[in-house]
């Protein structure tokens, strides 16, 4: 199968997409004897002459981790603290570039550090580099932006025109229904179920769409740990799915940021898609330090075709020129202590910690919507999707009872892109206080759904 023309999945703003006048030259400094291009401020100007990072001990680690017997240092330029934590200094260099202009792509020590490095046990072979059966023949390669929202809104406008069309798992993450109304794309709704995009729905869309109309270009997934439904897709329903997508040409936006909460973690649709289309370029993959790190940082990071990646870095350099630079050293310089094994052992870290209070929020649920609501235990995330049928309207039930009660949650018709009426609604276990608020929210919670259940029966509306 030939590669894709990326000129069929460009937008025409995508097409246009060129780095300006001054910094499309950057590149070329290195090579100068002399460089009077940069309108750079100089850094003697700069109040800030080095920073100091303050690690916690990592979450429940053994007495010999925190006696720094962790096979994860890599850098040891890190003064060990009594309490088991470690400080990190950022200065010299490395503190002078995080203050300064940069390109709009992340420079590429924290490039190659952050994705092509941290996630190779996810991404070793997504190319082939270690099986020459898979050798990618589309280039590709990594970018760096402020959080995966703002990269998926600069891949969408670098991808889809007004009036295109682009299919959605539903119910489908709330941030991303806002910003296809505002590009004016189409939404069509790729039913799921507890494994997440359904192939028979997928193949009823496409096999009903008519032939007048353009086909989409892409499908939306958050294949692990979805927000709001928590299910995660095992790797034959990621393989199916990508063999429908190859057959009618269809690019695969793969949003992941809850992937390093999933205890088992399966392989990506960037790393299986070799297994279908050997040249590969079918797929963009998002990842994100937000729940691993910290979501105030704003990074993340995707992978993917070089033409569609060329066009979101344009993009960045014209919306906001780069990525936080501050942010960017505190990453690397963390990444460099940690190295690779470090940061997945702080991941496996993070993950054992939401599963152990998915457990707690579960059982707590359980005993009180026992019999009144359901919902599918998930294998990584921070929510519980709860279905209250028969109550066919759950943003009535959060507005009127549970509102009264004083207990909130997120109706689900917010994660509908055509906001039609849903039964499920979405509660988040990540940072509710379990042994007092979670206690007393799901009793809450169960006194409205009991009222509102009192209330339909009374009118009629149920036996």
């Amino acid at each position: 199968m030939a590669p894709l023309d990326y000129s069929n999945y460009l937008s025409d703003k995508g097409k246009m997409a060129l780095p300006d006048g001054i910094r499309g030259l950057f590149p070329l400094e290195k090579h100068c004897k002399v460089s009077f291009l940069a309108g750079k401020p100089n850094p003697e100007t700069f109040p800030f002459s080095s920073m100091t990072l303050h690690l916690k001990p990592p979450l429940e680690t053994p007495v010999s981790l925190q006696n720094g017997s962790s096979s994860q240092e890599v850098d040891v330029n890190g003064d060990k603290r009594a309490d088991g934590g470690v400080d990190l200094e950022i200065e010299g260099a490395d503190m002078e570039e995080a203050l300064q202009y940069q390109t709009a792509q992340l420079k590429r020590e924290l490039d190659n550090q952050a994705t092509g490095e941290v996630t190779r046990e996810e991404v070793n072979a997504l190319r082939g580099d270690d099986n020459a059966q898979g050798v990618q023949e589309v280039p590709w390669r990594v970018t760096v932006g402020g959080g995966c929202q703002d990269l998926l809104f600069k891949a969408f406008g670098a991808i889809f025109n007004p009036g295109d069309s682009i299919l959605v798992e539903t119910p489908v993450y709330a941030g991303v229904i806002s910003q296809f109304m505002t590009l004016h794309v189409n939404q069509v709704e790729v039913q799921v179920d507890d494994q997440g995009v359904s192939p028979d729905s997928l193949r009823q869309v496409l096999g009903s769409w008519p032939a007048d109309k353009p086909k989409p270009k892409a499908i939306y997934l958050v294949p692990v740990g979805s927000n709001p439904t928590g299910c995660s897709s095992t790797t034959e329903r990621k393989l199916e799915v990508l063999k429908i997508c190859v057959e009618n040409g269809i690019m695969i936006i793969e949003d992941d940021p809850y992937y390093f909460l999933a205890a088992d973690r399966r392989p990506s649709y960037f790393q299986l898609e070799t297994q279908v289309v050997p040249e590969g370029g079918h797929v963009i993959r998002f990842d994100s330090f937000s729940k691993v790190l910290s979501s105030g940082m704003r990074l993340g990071f995707a992978a993917g075709p070089e033409a569609i990646l060329k066009a979101m870095d344009v993009a960045s350099s014209t919306a906001n020129l780069q990525p936080n630079g501050v942010a960017q050293a505190v990453a690397l310089r963390l990444l460099r202590y940690w190295g690779i094994r470090g940061f997945i052992d702080h991941c496996e870290r993070v993950a054992a910690f939401y599963a152990k209070r998915r457990d707690k929020f579960e059982a707590i649920a359980r005993k009180h919507l026992d019999g009144i609501a359901t919902w599918v235990s998930p294998v990584a995330g921070m929510f519980l999707w709860i279905d209250v049928s028969p109550i066919d309207d759950s943003s009535d039930l959060v507005q009127k009872e549970a509102r009264e009660l004083g207990v909130l949650a997120v109706p689900g018709f917010a994660f509908l892109p055509n906001h039609g009426k849903s039964s499920f609604l979405r509660v988040s276990f990540s940072i509710v206080d379990m042994d007092n608020k979670a206690e007393l929210g799901f009793e809450l919670l169960s006194q409205a759904i009991r009222q509102r259940l009192e209330r339909l029966r009374a009118e009629g509306k149920l036996q």
